[in-house]
């Protein structure tokens, strides 16, 4: 009867550290830090053993490495005489079929069924069994030999694949994102009269180098649909006959929900509306794709689309790009808010009007010079850092 309650207990453990590992890999990183902003417990300890991957990893291994011995060998000792007795007196017969039912157990009920309802939900695993996760990693890790030579290995691998790491943690973290996260802002649109000229169309694509511009009515907050740069090129239309539809999404839709809606009506561009009906901003599939890979230039983008590093201090960034981007970039610790994704949208937010070419704003330790504006908005920005 022990050794039916050790096999038990030890496939029961199995499958929790089974379920432990998977929820381990697979957790939302982003909830993770938005509890531990909370305080939360177990926010903490999870960080902890993010922050030391590796050897968590292989202390999850070497414990279950024990319970398995542990389990085998106690189906071993209570099946022998059960086998021999009902099924088999063969020794052949018996090792074959215990080795059958150890690999089965182990493999199933411990391993592929735990994993596949913790995937579900990886970080509610978490949550619960924090403290077991952590309780391996304090008791086996300094037992565990040449972790700390596999940690060098591994963190270097993790150095070298940076880039797939990040766009696998993005595609991970897609389903979380909001529109509102995503969307070219309002006052950063280049949008166009229902009733403009074709000269002005023409010159509005040169300005904006833009192969899509929203066409509104009456004004931005109504948006009837866009026109794109190559349909410029197919005479004997006129202006309202190049229109193409857009789709209508609110700012609290989920960035992945809009990737299905756009795949599934083949269109490329859709107008985010606030609470109150006006247009909050555009989102078009390349925004959606760059969530997950990154931006991403093609041969309409402007080079001075990209930033520049002119001293130490200094620099040269067009106003569209995102705060986030440029503080993970060159660690500015620029101020981040939902208000406003870009720099332009910083600059406008905390200035509240639009500035002109050459003036100079600064707030806190930051002093921008406005290089180029047009079509009433921010272009091309000149940022220094004063010491504190």
């Amino acid at each position: 009867m022990v050794f039916v309650i050790a096999a038990v207990f030890s496939l029961l453990v199995l499958s929790l550290f089974a379920a432990l590992e998977i929820s381990f890999l697979s957790c939302n990183r982003l909830k993770i830090e938005l509890d531990l902003k909370q305080e939360r417990r177990y926010a903490r300890i999870i960080e902890i053993l993010l922050d030391n991957s590796p050897r968590f990893m292989q202390s999850l291994k070497i414990a279950s490495a024990l319970f398995l011995v542990v389990f085998g060998a106690s189906l071993v000792i209570f099946a022998t005489p059960l086998i021999e007795r009902h099924i088999t007196d063969s020794v052949l017969a018996t090792i074959l079929i215990e080795i059958f039912l150890i690999v089965f157990l182990a493999l199933v009920p411990a391993n592929l069924l735990p994993k596949w309802i913790s995937i579900k939900n990886p970080n509610i695993v978490l949550e619960r069994f924090y403290w077991l996760a952590y309780a391996i990693y304090k008791i086996i890790s300094p037992i565990g030999g040449g972790v700390e030579a596999q940690q060098a290995v591994v963190q270097k691998g993790e150095s070298d694949n940076a880039p797939e790491i990040e766009i696998i943690q993005n595609a991970l973290n897609f389903s979380e994102v909001l529109l509102r996260e995503c969307m070219v802002p309002r006052t950063e649109i280049y949008a166009i009269s229902k009733h403009a000229s074709l000269e002005e169309i023409i010159s509005l694509f040169a300005e904006s180098n833009y192969s899509r511009i929203p066409v509104f009515e009456g004004s931005i907050d109504r948006i009837v649909g866009y026109i794109h740069s190559k349909d410029l090129f197919i005479g004997g239309k006129e202006v309202p006959e190049l229109i193409r539809p857009v789709d209508y999404v609110t700012e609290g839709m989920n960035a992945n929900t809009l990737l299905a809606m756009l795949t599934k009506s083949k269109r490329s561009i859709a107008v985010v509306l606030d609470e109150y009906g006006g247009t909050a901003g555009i989102v078009t599939l390349e925004d959606l794709i760059e969530e997950i890979f990154g931006e991403i230039s093609d041969e309409l983008d402007k080079e001075e689309l990209s930033e520049k590093r002119i001293s130490e201090n200094e620099f040269i960034f067009s106003a569209r790009k995102e705060i986030k981007y440029l503080n993970k970039t060159y660690d500015l610790n620029l101020p981040e808010s939902d208000e406003y994704e870009t720099l332009g949208g910083l600059i406008t937010f905390y200035h509240e009007h639009i500035p002109n070419e050459g003036e100079i704003l600064t707030f806190d330790n930051f002093s921008f010079k406005i290089l180029k504006t047009a079509s009433n908005r921010v272009e091309t920005v000149s940022l220094k850092v004063e010491e504190e």
